[in-house]
């Protein structure tokens, strides 16, 4: 398997271990991560509601490097992924849009085609082709560890353009974890938004919510909490520091991204994927993997 890999904004600034462990994961299930010379911001979706043409406009020049390298998409960034996708699929079916945006693109010598797919790395982990090498190449079961695993929104909605998943109800992030060994628990707060597109306004609120998710995660029984968003592992990661601190709390809850979890199974170094980056102390996870 064979991918453009978009890289994004925050993960090379703020989410290190995300990036590490991601390449380390799809090198060992012969998955093949290209870069993208020359992309750019996605841009965010926040940018949308603002400025739709410089939004789309913005994307859509991604989109036409991506074309010319003849490969699909894979993201790692859930922001990033509900951008792209939602671009990609208006600029495949609104012919209006697309003729307007390559008028722009033009004085650069670029054009956009829609031809393409766009797709966030657990989409792919969870083809046929991944799962079948996860389970060829895993050398270490994960039986005990019990997991929260948080979707993040921008990965299951809107509905109608992502279609990985029910969003009242998903399920398939749950089947990777489970396929370690790990248990997937149930908790209250699950599909709840951990707080961060709201940050820039109303910092309070964003914490709350964080908060509470934390919260309802541990109340359920989990070792950590996992997820294939890194906004919403800033939140849980380092945002968990702030929320001890102003409500004199002890949570000690360690988040993990989804390959850092899967790498465990597959036998890779914790330094490797990144452990020693996190500000929760994941001592716990790798004390029982080495138990």
């Amino acid at each position: 398997m064979r991918y453009a890999f978009f890289l994004g904004c925050t993960i090379p600034a703020r989410a290190n271990s995300y990036d590490a462990a991601a390449r380390k994961v799809a090198e060992k299930l012969d998955i093949e991560l290209v870069p993208i010379e020359g992309a750019g911001c996605c841009p965010p979706v926040s940018i949308r509601s603002l400025n739709f043409k410089s939004w789309i406009t913005i994307a859509a020049r991604n989109i036409t490097l991506i074309e010319k390298m003849g490969l699909d998409v894979v993201t790692l960034c859930n922001g990033c992924y509900e951008t792209l996708k939602d671009a990609n699929h208006i600029l495949k079916t609104n012919d209006k849009i697309r003729d307007e945006v390559n008028s722009s693109l033009d004085p650069l010598g670029l054009k956009v085609h829609g031809v393409r797919e766009v797709k966030q790395f657990t989409e792919v982990l969870y083809s046929d082709f991944a799962m079948a090498k996860l389970k060829e190449k895993m050398v270490r079961r994960l039986d005990g560890l019990k997991v929260a695993v948080h979707y993040g929104c921008h990965l299951l909605r809107p509905s109608k353009i992502s279609q990985f998943d029910n969003p009242e109800a998903p399920r398939k992030m749950d089947e990777i974890v489970e396929l370690t060994g790990a248990k997937s628990v149930q908790w209250e707060e699950k599909l709840k938004c951990c707080g961060a597109p709201v940050l820039a306004v109303n910092e309070n609120l964003a914490i709350e919510l964080a908060r509470q998710k934390l919260f309802s995660a541990k109340e359920a029984g989990a070792h950590c909490l996992v997820t294939p968003c890194p906004f919403c592992g800033i939140q849980f990661d380092l945002f968990q520091l702030k929320i001890e601190q102003i409500y004199d709390e002890t949570i000690e809850l360690p988040m993990l991204f989804l390959p850092q979890l899967l790498g465990l199974s597959l036998g890779i170094d914790t330094e490797a994927l990144g452990f020693d980056l996190h500000r929760i102390p994941v001592d716990e996870i790798e004390e029982f993997i080495s138990s």
